[in-house]
C-alpha cells in the first residue's frame, strides 16, 4: 500500500486548521447516522401500533424488530469493506439510497409479517454501510487532535436520530398512522442522498491508496487539500501501490489478530444490550401496564442520556486514551441495569431516571468503541475492520430481540430482562479494559 503518502497527506491535514469543507464532511457524516438512527428506532416505537393494526404475537414482533439488523450485519460485512475498493463517497451514496427507498416502500406494503421482515432488512443492508463507513470518512478528514472526538459525535448521530423519533413518530402516529413515520422518514433520507452528492468528497487517504496516473491522483489530492486550505503536494513520494483486495484475513495480519478478536467480543456483547433496549422498551412498558406515550417517552430519554453521555466521552477523549472510560461506562450500564431489576421502582420518575443514565453509560461507551476502532486499523483496511467488527457484533443485536421476544412470550417481565441484558455489559467492560494495557 501507499503508507508515505497517507502519512504525507495526514501531515498536511494535521498541521491546518479544520475548514469549512471538514465541517461539512462531519455534519453530512453526522446526519447519515441521524438517519440510520431515526429508521431502527422508528419501528420500535410504531411496534405497539403495528401489533395493534395486524394482530401479530410477540415472536412476530422479534424478528421483525431483528430484521433490520441482520441487514445491518450482512451490510457491514460484506458491503461496507467495498469502501477500501470503489471509495467511501460512492458506498454511502450507494446506502442511503437504499435505506430511503426501502423506508418509503415500508409505509405501503401490504399486511404480511413476511413482507415486512424483507423490506427491513433491506433497509438495514443500508444502515450497515453506512455505520461503518460515515466514522471512516470522519476519521480520515479529521486532524489527530480532534480525531477521537470528531468520530465520536458522528456517530452520535445515531443517538440523536433516535431520540427524535420518538414525538416525532408520536405526533405522526396520532394524526396519520404509523405507516407515514417510515414514509416521511424515507423521503429526509433521499434528500440526504442529494446533499451527500453534492458537498461530500472522497476521502484523500483514500485517494492514496489507489492505482492510477500519479498526475491525476495528485490533481485529485491537491484539489481536495486546497478547499481545506491546506498545502498542496508539489508531488507524490515514491511508494509502490499493491492491488487492494478486500478480504478479512488482513484483519489478523500485522499482529491485528488479538485486537480485531478483541472488538469484535466487545461490539457482539455491547450490540445485545444496545438493541435488546431499543428494540423493547416500549413494548414492555405497555406490557408493564404503563401507556404507549409512557413507553415512548422512556425510549425518547433513554436516547437523550445517550447523547449527553456520547458528547462528554467524546469530550474526555481528547484528553486521555479512551480505554479507561470506556471500560468505566460498560460496567457502569451493567451495575445501573441491575440496580432497576433489583428495585423494580414503582415511580415513572424514578424508573425513566434510572433509564436516562443507562442511556448515557451505554451508549456513551458503544459509541466511544467506533473511535477506538478506527485507530486499531490503517487506511487500507479501516472500512474492512469497522465493518466487521459492527457487522459480527450486530449477530449479538440480531439475537438479542428474538431472544427476548420469545422470554416475553414465556411470561419475562421487563425487570428479568434488565437483569439478564446486564451481563454482557459487564463481559464487554472487562475486555476494553484489557485494552488498556
Amino acid at each position: 500500500m501507499s503508507t508515505s503518502i497517507v502519512e504525507s497527506v495526514r501531515h498536511h491535514i494535521d498541521k491546518a486548521p479544520i475548514s469549512v469543507t471538514q465541517y461539512i464532511v462531519f455534519a453530512i457524516a453526522f446526519m447519515l447516522n441521524v438517519v440510520d438512527g431515526f429508521d431502527v428506532v422508528a419501528m420500535s416505537v410504531a411496534m405497539p401500533s403495528l401489533t395493534a393494526d395486524w394482530g401479530i404475537s410477540a415472536t412476530e414482533k422479534g424478528y421483525i424488530l431483528s430484521a433490520a439488523l441482520i441487514g445491518m450485519t450482512l451490510g457491514a460485512m460484506f458491503l461496507a469493506p467495498f469502501a477500501d475498493k470503489i471509495g467511501r463517497r460512492n458506498i454511502l451514496l450507494i446506502a442511503t439510497v437504499m435505506i430511503g427507498v426501502s423506508m418509503v416502500v415500508t409505509g405501503f406494503i401490504p399486511q404480511s409479517v413476511e413482507w415486512m421482515i424483507a423490506i427491513r432488512a433491506v433497509s438495514g443492508l443500508g444502515i450497515g454501510i453506512i455505520f461503518a463507513n460515515s466514522a471512516t470518512i470522519g476519521a480520515e478528514f479529521a486532524p489527530e487532535k480532534a480525531r477521537n472526538l470528531v468520530v465520536t459525535i458522528i456517530v452520535m448521530g445515531y443517538a440523536a436520530g433516535a431520540t427524535i423519533v420518538g414525538p416525532i413518530a408520536n405526533a405522526i402516529i396520532e394524526s396519520s398512522g404509523w405507516e407515514m413515520v417510515f414514509v416521511y422518514g424515507g423521503l429526509f433520507t433521499l434528500l440526504m442522498t442529494v446533499v451527500l452528492y453534492f458537498y461530500l468528497p472522497e476521502s484523500i487517504e483514500f485517494i492514496a491508496t489507489q492505482q492510477g496516473n500519479e498526475n491525476d491522483k495528485l490533481y485529485k489530492i491537491n484539489s481536495i487539500l486546497s478547499s481545506m486550505g491546506c498545502t498542496a503536494m508539489r508531488e507524490l513520494p515514491a511508494h509502490q501501490v499493491e492491488k487492494q483486495r478486500i478480504s478479512v484475513i488482513n484483519l489478523f495480519k500485522a499482529d491485528l489478530g488479538k485486537q480485531t478478536v478483541g472488538v469484535w467480543v466487545i461490539y457482539f456483547m455491547g450490540f445485545m444490550s444496545l438493541y435488546f433496549l431499543m428494540s423493547w422498551i416500549p413494548t414492555l412498558f405497555v406490557n408493564s401496564g404503563y401507556e404507549r406515550a409512557e413507553g415512548i417517552a422512556a425510549l425518547t430519554l433513554y436516547n437523550l442520556g445517550a447523547v449527553a453521555g456520547i458528547v462528554l466521552i467524546g469530550l474526555i477523549a481528547t484528553k486521555i486514551k479512551l480505554a479507561k472510560p470506556i471500560a468505566i461506562y460498560f460496567i457502569g450500564s451493567a451495575l445501573f441495569l441491575a440496580v432497576v431489576a433489583y428495585w423494580q421502582p414503582t415511580s415513572v420518575f424514578w424508573l425513566n431516571t434510572l433509564i436516562f443514565i443507562i442511556g448515557f453509560l451505554l451508549q456513551g461507551a458503544f459509541t466511544a468503541m467506533y473511535a477506538m476502532a478506527a485507530r486499531v486499523y490503517p487506511t487500507s483496511v479501516r472500512a474492512t475492520g469497522i465493518g466487521w467488527a459492527a457487522g459480527l457484533g450486530r449477530i449479538g443485536a440480531i439475537l438479542s430481540p428474538i431472544v427476548a421476544g420469545y422470554l416475553v412470550a414465556a411470561q419475562w417481565g421487563m425487570y428479568d430482562l434488565f437483569m439478564l441484558f446486564a451481563l454482557p455489559l459487564l463481559i464487554a467492560g472487562v475486555i476494553v479494559y484489557w485494552f488498556k494495557h
